[in-house]
């Protein structure tokens, strides 16, 4: 049994580092983690939803994949739109905004809202909303200077070509979906 014993500040900024120290069986246990939330109980880790992946869909059928410049992989990465809930925002507004501010889209409706999920548990304690929409208008690039960002409306057809395509850089849940997608048409 891993008995969490203290939660210690190891760095700051947008993302806060943290040391957790355990008891694992009387053995000391240190692990660190990232987070958006401020730690200081056991109680505030993997206590809010922090975030929204966005499962968009065009009213033609065809999907929405963003292709987006990942710092800590140097390099382009497929994936659908994300974004932080902030504030008080619902999960469907954080879905809106997060649509409006990186790919120009508008949310029409919201399809479905899955339970939220842990995500990345090895190195965070965020916890994703997937949210599945239906989304309208003229897509345009997001190139803010942490967010270089270009969608793209993509039919099934050319998302089963993209998977098969050897040394595509995807995130895990964005190619776990589309399989799934791809597999039932």
């Amino acid at each position: 049994m891993k008995t969490l014993k203290a939660i210690k500040p190891a760095g700051g900024g947008f993302l806060k580092k943290y040391e957790l120290h355990y008891d694992a069986d009387g053995q000391p246990v240190c692990w660190e983690v990232i987070s958006l939330n401020e730690l200081k109980t056991a109680a505030d880790l993997a206590s809010r939803k922090t975030a929204v992946e966005i499962i968009a869909r065009f009213e033609d059928g065809d999907y929405l994949l963003c292709r987006e410049f990942r710092f800590a992989v140097n390099d382009y990465v497929w994936e659908f739109p994300t974004g932080i809930i902030e504030g008080n925002e619902t999960p469907q507004q954080a879905a809106a905004r997060e649509l409006k501010e990186e790919t120009g889209l508008e949310l029409v409706k919201t399809d479905r809202i899955l339970p939220s999920a842990c995500y990345a548990v090895g190195l965070t304690d965020e916890i994703i909303v997937p949210i599945f929409v239906t989304v309208r208008g003229t897509m345009r690039p997001c190139d803010e200077a942490y967010e270089e960002i270009t969608s793209h409306k993509m039919s099934l057809r050319q998302i089963d070509q993209l998977l098969r395509q050897d040394g595509v850089k995807i995130t895990e849940t964005c190619m776990l979906i589309l399989a799934m997608l791809t597999q039932q048409s």
